[in-house]
């Protein structure tokens, strides 16, 4: 039996884990804003922190056995529990191909979007996966090494398209829209407009511009899709799988491959 044959197991629990504790802290904050505690959530909250750091220090452990591990160990920004929390929940050999993996991992386009949440309709990822995955996509920016400069460049090619196709980039408003008043509702909280009581509706993009938001999500989206295709690459061939040579240079004639160690710091 390998050495990190646990860890998916792991992954679940610590996932599992954080769930209820984090419960916890909301029940907990609940009795704070009225003057009260209760011993027993106080007691509960005390010994899942207990279980969630021995479930991660162990997930931090059985990570240094993974086949990828002497790659993902050198990019920057790689804590040994975010990425065995992206890793746990992967099968590589099912994932045979790159985009298989990032379908999985909900980064595959579908009519040309990312995938949404729909009521009533299945999803086609993992929707841990999905979370773990901008995680670990947030931490790769902190960290400020390879793939942020790449996150850097793909966010500038984003701005210059837009430009070039007319498209205005605006800052992202901080509350909601009133479709009657035509005007933003900064009130975190508010589900009515105060002016005419009407429903608010989510913050939406009107023709011919897009938020800044919008586009940093777009680059950071490109710049974890990276990381689980060098990933894949690193994993497939440690395993002595077979791998293949990206799409774009296969099939539509790109010369340009990004390689797992020219992203290493």
């Amino acid at each position: 039996m390998k050495e990190f044959d646990p860890l998916p197991a792991l992954v679940d629990a610590t996932l599992a884990i954080e769930k209820l504790r984090v419960a916890s802290e909301v029940r907990q904050s609940h009795f704070t804003r009225q003057n009260r505690t209760d011993p027993d959530t106080d007691e509960l909250h005390r010994r899942l922190v207990d279980l969630e750091t021995y479930v991660n220090d162990r997930v931090a452990e059985l990570i240094k056995a993974h086949p990828a591990y002497p790659w993902f160990k050198r990019v920057k920004g790689i804590g040994r529990e975010n990425i065995g929390k992206v890793v746990g929940l992967v099968d590589i050999e099912k994932d045979d191909t790159v985009s298989s993996l990032w379908k999985f991992a909900g980064f595959a386009p579908v009519d040309g979007k990312a995938e949404k949440r729909r009521r009533g309709f299945k999803l086609h990822y993992n929707s841990q996966l999905r979370a773990m995955c901008w995680r670990l996509g947030g931490s790769l920016l902190k960290a400020r090494g390879r793939f942020y400069e790449y996150y850097l460049s793909e966010k500038d090619k984003y701005y210059a398209k837009y430009e070039a196709g007319g498209v205005k980039i605006v800052p992202t408003p901080k509350g909601r829209f009133c479709p009657e008043c035509k005007v933003e509702v900064e009130a975190k909280a508010a589900k009515y407009c105060p002016t005419c009581g009407c429903l608010l509706t989510k913050k939406e993009e009107p023709a011919g511009v897009i938020f800044e938001g919008h586009v940093h999500n777009q680059a950071l989206r490109k710049m974890i899709k990276l990381f689980l295709a060098l990933l894949w690459d690193s994993w497939r061939e440690a395993e002595g799988l077979p791998t293949r040579v990206p799409y774009p240079v296969e099939y539509r004639g790109h010369d340009h491959i990004i390689k797992p160690e020219d992203m290493v710091d």
